[in-house]
């Protein structure tokens, strides 16, 4: 499995020009954060139906050489939004090849059926809102807590509310239901950065739980723990089943406690096993022997 590290910042907008993105990054390893996903957009309901049911989705941005600059620096995955309207994307993703090589599915729903297929059956990781529309689609309490039981993370984004205060009341309404609703559970936090000016720091992202409603221990969650089980789901998610097997490099030597201080440098290496034959008929007879039980009377 491989290993992350906090803090962590699952949307940062792939820009194609390398002047801006390499700024954002650098901002990044500034504030302090370790883990990030370079962030691309894909809009299902724009597809003709003609198309539907071949490969459709798009490959991730060659970005080698951004994770061949910031090697020792930050670990950057892929994610792909996919925007949708209807349930037709079930199939178009069950067979699509191109979204086992993105490290993150997030889900944009664009109308309130679309919002409860993502929450129920929609194959993905995170379920995120339009900054704009977000506000006004609506789900029930049962979709939200069917979306906690399958392991689906709610996503809030801050750069939008910071550009824009019109934006900020509607994450606010957003982040709301999920506390009404959702019972808070399952929420991360997420910039969404599309200048390296509209990042924070870590720990002002967890303060900003206040605001959304949260406490301050689900706002620290938001950029750590639980961004790190979002990250192992996707991967069991992407490579599905596997079996590992371990093997030891030696016999294992149990040793009484009682016995401190002797064989201290004995090695695991250096134990031999001990092979011993078959037992003979007479060894058998005698191993197999049990005397008979009789109580003994204690004479006074």
């Amino acid at each position: 499995m491989e290993d992350t590290k906090p803090f962590y910042d699952f949307s940062i907008p792939y820009n194609k020009n390398a002047t801006v993105i390499r700024a954002i990054l650098n901002e990044l390893v500034e504030l302090g954060y370790k883990t990030i996903a370079i962030e691309q957009s894909f809009d299902h309901s724009k597809k003709d139906a003609v198309k539907r049911g071949s490969e459709m989705f798009p490959e991730p941005y060659n970005i080698e050489n951004l994770r061949n600059e910031f090697k020792d620096k930050l670990k950057i995955l892929q994610r792909l939004n996919i925007l949708y309207v209807d349930a037709n994307v079930s199939h178009a993703m069950s067979v699509s090849l191109n979204l086992r090589k993105f490290n993150l599915i997030a889900g944009q729903p664009k109308t309130d059926a679309a919002l409860t297929h993502c929450c129920t059956t929609f194959n993905g990781d995170i379920i995120t809102f339009d900054p704009v529309a977000g506000s006004k689609l609506l789900v029930n309490r049962k979709s939200l807590q069917v979306a906690v039981r399958r392991g689906m993370f709610f996503e809030i984004k801050y750069a939008p509310a910071i550009a824009d205060s019109n934006n900020r009341k509607d994450m606010i309404k957003v982040a709301q239901n999920y506390c009404t609703k959702g019972k808070s559970k399952n929420i991360i936090f997420s910039s969404g950065a599309l200048h390296e000016f509209q990042l924070r720091g870590p720990y002002d992202v967890a303060n900003l739980a206040y605001i959304f409603g949260l406490s301050a221990d689900q706002g620290k969650n938001a950029i750590d723990r639980f961004c790190r089980q979002l990250f192992l789901r996707a991967e069991s998610r992407r490579l599905g089943k596997t079996i590992m097997f371990v093997k030891g490099k030696g016999p294992i030597v149990y040793s009484d406690s009682s016995d401190e201080g002797e064989d201290d440098d004995v090695q695991m290496d250096e134990i031999e096993p001990i092979i011993t034959e078959p037992a003979t008929e007479d060894e058998q007879e005698i191993e197999n022997y049990q005397p008979n039980k009789k109580r003994l009377k204690v004479l006074e």
